[in-house]
């Protein structure tokens, strides 16, 4: 990936270099592989729809945890517990990146079958089931903030349709902050570990 520093611009990433990317930088940041699995397919997502899915995804993996709860977690918790009686009642939550809740609360829908919304300052999220959201206000990417989830009316206005491409620009600094991340999962060589590579003896015959 080639990128001009002056302008702190980069060339688009295909969604499955964006999940792969992804999937690296959460494990370097300490996550579990399931969590670097969910939020693989959440920035994903975020790239579908439009939206800055390399700066939400740093919101959640460089966040301080002080009196905010991952949205990650927060969002794989919501989507697990989406058949539950009460998954659908109002409720809040302060988290780190509430741009990244979105596809979680997406999942919710896809499941239910239901309209929900999430508001967080000036910014209000329609999602409908197999839908792009809907946005409206002064929408803000960066947290940390409280979000709101509630039901929404069946008839309320209709979502847009999906964009024709994804959007996977992601600028210098962001891919550079990306792969540093990346680079923690990854094991450098060592004298140790070459010292098992390649075959145990000669296979000559």
């Amino acid at each position: 990936m080639k990128h001009d520093p002056m302008t702190d611009a980069a060339l688009a990433l295909s969604l499955s270099e964006i999940a792969a990317l992804s999937a690296r930088a959460t494990r370097g940041a300490g996550r579990s592989w399931g969590e670097a699995e969910e939020a693989a397919e959440a920035a994903c997502w975020l790239a579908r729809a439009g939206l800055d899915w390399a700066g939400a995804l740093l919101d959640v993996l460089e966040a301080s945890p002080e009196n905010t709860d991952c949205a990650l977690r927060t969002g794989i918790t919501l989507a697990d517990t989406a058949a539950l009686p009460d998954a659908m009642t109002a409720q809040a939550r302060r988290v780190t990146s509430p741009c990244f809740l979105l596809p979680f609360a997406a999942r919710i829908t896809d499941q239910t079958g239901r309209r929900i919304g999430l508001d967080w300052d000036t910014t209000q999220v329609v999602l409908a089931p197999l839908a792009c959201p809907l946005i409206a206000g002064d929408f803000r990417l960066s947290g940390p903030a409280k979000v709101t989830i509630t039901p929404e009316p069946q008839d309320s206005a209709p979502s847009p349709d999906w964009p024709q491409t994804h959007r996977g620009a992601v600028t210098a600094s962001q891919y550079a902050r990306l792969m540093k991340l990346m680079m923690a999962f990854t094991v450098s060589g060592s004298a140790s570990s070459l010292a098992g590579a390649g075959a145990l003896g000669d296979d000559n015959d």
